[in-house]
């Protein structure tokens, strides 16, 4: 072999293999949903231990400190890890006051623009909370009610929420530009059609 030459052919992706990659890849990120959904259950589940335990706990007179505190935690990771879930699922609140009477190109546009802009926003966010949770990590900082927990504990699944959610928007962003379809626009297909 002379100097140039190259010793193997390049890769060649047919069209195939690149589609192939796309729906493993789209169902992979279906799975990561479903999962965050559940562990959202999961944490209201466990909300309602913590407020059962306090409340049951006073009665006997009896104080187990923290339970207020991991309520709010299963709270935020609740909410964080729910948000991709109900978005993928098409179940997030949407006002169409304006973008529900558009049609055809004009739709699309403004469909685009929503969702660009959400997720810009939501990176932006999901960016913040990453580095309050290195904050608290380089810092050490402590809780100051009465857990006394590490603020990184509680903080980490809420960023972790909102960093796949960010995904989950990148992953509609990109879906909606080759096929034009949203979990929102799924949902109104799915209501528009005549009952059999």
């Amino acid at each position: 072999m002379t100097l140039g030459q190259q010793s193997s052919t390049p890769i060649r992706l047919g069209k195939t293999a690149v589609k192939n990659f796309v729906i493993s890849l789209d169902r992979a990120l279906g799975r990561l949903y479903a999962a965050c959904g559940a562990i959202a259950a999961f944490c209201i589940v466990l909300i309602a231990i913590f407020v059962a335990t306090k409340i049951i706990s006073r009665l006997f007179g009896v104080y187990i400190g923290g339970l207020t505190e991991s309520a709010g935690y299963a709270m935020a990771a609740a909410g964080s890890f729910g948000l991709a879930y109900t978005f993928q699922a098409g179940d997030h609140i949407r006002v169409d006051l304006i973008i529900g009477r558009m049609t055809g190109g004009l739709r699309s546009g403004a469909e685009l623009i929503a969702l660009v802009l959400t997720t810009l926003a939501i990176l932006y966010l999901a960016w913040f909370m990453v580095q309050m949770v290195k904050i608290s990590w380089n810092f050490g900082d402590i809780s100051s009610k009465s857990d006394g927990l590490a603020l990184w504990l509680p903080q980490f699944p809420a960023a972790l929420g909102f960093v796949i959610f960010g995904v989950a928007l990148i992953h509609n962003l990109i879906r909606f530009c080759i096929t034009g379809q949203t979990p929102w626009t799924l949902q109104d297909s799915l209501l528009d059609e005549e009952p059999s």
